[in-house]
């Protein structure tokens, strides 16, 4: 993202998020402003339809500001703040997005993309979903405006050999802040 897609990538992300709920707060503060998290990750990538900027994705990995201080096993990879301008939305977008994650985790060595999506997702989760991300319910947390749903994608073919194998899933999943010093 250049500095000057900042207004349009802060725009595109509320209206976005938005559409299909919405998260009030300190953090709609951070969906608003991407110049915020910019320097506090690995990238702040946009996709462009027609000259225009239609999407925002946030990768980031360990060690990153953006990672929000989520201890997770080496080898991980992430992104966050996935939003497409909803007059963009089924052309492709967030399927190009994630897949520029994807290689990016790639590039750097990762062995798995971990996310969080809010369950009131239902269209990214259906996207994730095809794309080959798997919900990991024993990880999933509760934050102010939901439940988050963590979903994982194997980015070498080992990857599992790598990480804890899944848990018992929680009646009620606990508290972001709870859980996420000890992932």
């Amino acid at each position: 993202m250049r500095p000057a897609e900042a207004a349009r990538v802060g725009q595109l992300t509320l209206a976005a998020y938005d559409t299909y709920g919405r998260i009030d707060g300190p953090y709609r503060q951070d969906l608003g402003d991407p110049l915020r998290r910019r320097d506090g990750c690995t990238a702040l990538l946009v996709a462009e339809l027609d000259g225009e900027v239609v999407g925002t994705v946030t990768f980031v990995l360990p060690g990153d500001e953006q990672w929000e201080g989520r201890a997770q096993p080496e080898g991980d990879a992430g992104f966050r703040i996935l939003a497409v301008d909803p007059e963009a939305e089924g052309r492709g977008v967030g399927r190009a997005l994630v897949g520029a994650c994807i290689a990016a985790g790639r590039t750097h060595g990762r062995r798995r993309i971990a996310i969080v999506t809010m369950a009131w997702m239902d269209r990214a989760q259906q996207m994730y979903a095809q794309l080959g991300f798997r919900r990991r319910p024993d990880l999933d947390v509760r934050f102010p405006s939901g439940v988050g749903y963590v979903l994982t994608y194997d980015l070498v073919p080992d990857a599992d050999r790598s990480f804890p194998a899944p848990g018992p899933v929680p009646e009620t999943p606990p508290w972001f802040t709870e859980v996420w010093a000890g992932w």
